[in-house]
């Protein structure tokens, strides 16, 4: 081998591609704000992609005479959304997001139908609640499909090969005490992320400024670590689960 041929090889990175990957969002925007890019990235690679949306996401809103114009707009986002990302939105429908059996029951069954090879959720420290309920959740129920039979698991077994948790405007990183966290490289899908959020969640507009620029400014860090422009962090889960798919 050529020296310049050597030095090609050595910046090469080997890539693992799940054949299916789940995003679990507390809010319609969460999938595109914290994955975006990374969703769009292995979608260009082949995996096949399913967002699990738990909530409305009502909150959207910053005045009251809006509440119910916004519902009939978050529909149309999901639509629109399902159209950007061309992949599979499941909508949960809850109000609020509580931890309960039926709902750990309903995400247990999810992922032993779809089967992921990857999982992305929220982090269980996150500041806000439906997002940390949904990550206890999805964390149970990860455990019960790799553990045990439960919820109707009889010959259902199914355990991920990479469990992560993403970052989030009400979990920054900087924060969890200990955290060791991996990036992937967005650098060619920033822009078309910011252009499906900005297309898509028109009804946030004002609610969500700060919270592009907080993604933005984000990125732009996490970038610079890995010596890109833009990136996305997540932290292994490893409990129940092995880690044998490295995001890149």
């Amino acid at each position: 081998m050529e020296r310049k041929d050597f030095l090609v090889a050595e910046k090469e990175i080997p890539i693992v591609v799940p054949k299916r990957l789940m995003v679990f969002a507390g809010h319609p925007d969460d999938e595109i704000v914290s994955c975006g890019g990374t969703i769009l990235k292995y979608q260009a690679l082949g995996s096949e992609i399913v967002v699990v949306v738990a909530t409305s996401g009502l909150g959207g809103y910053a005045k009251t005479a809006h509440k119910e114009e916004i519902l009939e707009q978050r529909k149309q986002e999901l639509d629109l959304v399902r159209t950007a990302l061309k992949c599979r939105v499941i909508e949960l429908g809850y109000s609020d997001l509580e931890v309960k059996r039926e709902i750990i029951s309903e995400v247990t069954n999810l992922i032993r139908d779809f089967r992921p090879q990857v999982i992305l959720l929220p982090h269980f420290s996150d500041f806000h609640r439906v997002h940390r309920n949904l990550s206890l959740i999805t964390r149970e129920a990860i455990y019960h499909c790799s553990t045990g039979k439960a919820y109707g698991g009889h010959e259902r077994n199914w355990t991920p090969l990479g469990v992560y948790y993403y970052e989030s405007p009400s979990c920054k990183f900087q924060y969890i005490e200990g955290s060791v966290f991996i990036i992937v490289n967005i650098e060619k899908y920033w822009v078309e992320k910011k252009e499906i959020f900005n297309r898509v969640y028109k009804s946030q507009k004002e609610v969500l400024e700060r919270v592009l620029d907080w993604a933005e400014d984000t990125s732009i860090l996490r970038g610079n670590e890995i010596n890109s422009k833009y990136g996305e962090a997540y932290i292994p889960m490893t409990e129940y689960t092995p880690l044998k798919i490295l995001l890149i």
